[in-house]
């Protein structure tokens, strides 16, 4: 397990990434200026299958929810890999780190709601 570990080449990834997190805010911010124009007129404020809300609303609960998503994959993933190689490995330091890892990510991940609720008016 370490040599295919080992043989990863980090800064590939990171570059990868890095690539990957641009185009991303790239086409949010393609779909939130082609939502705001979409529904600019005074006739037509929301989508029809929304009701009572604002787009901003809109926007803000899709974006939150982008951001959720990314938390989990990134904080989630490596933390439940952490806490099986320390199960198998029967080290209690690399399990707990990746326990540890758990909690942040859903205080992150909690957080998230808290944050959309301050911004929503």
């Amino acid at each position: 397990m370490k040599n295919i570990i080992k043989k990863i080449d980090t800064r590939r990834i990171r570059i990868r990434m890095i690539k990957a997190a641009i185009t991303l805010c790239t086409l949010c911010m393609a779909i939130c200026s082609t939502a705001m124009v979409a529904f600019a007129d005074s006739e037509n404020n929301t989508p029809s299958s929304i009701s009572k809300t604002s787009t901003m609303n809109t926007i803000v609960s899709v974006v939150f929810w982008i951001i959720r998503i990314i938390i989990l994959i990134a904080g989630g993933g490596p933390a439940l890999i952490k806490i099986v190689q320390g199960q198998a490995d029967e080290n209690p330091r690399d399990r707990n780190a990746g326990i540890i890892a758990a909690v942040v990510t859903g205080a992150c991940f909690a957080a998230s709601f808290v944050m959309e609720g301050l911004i929503k008016p």
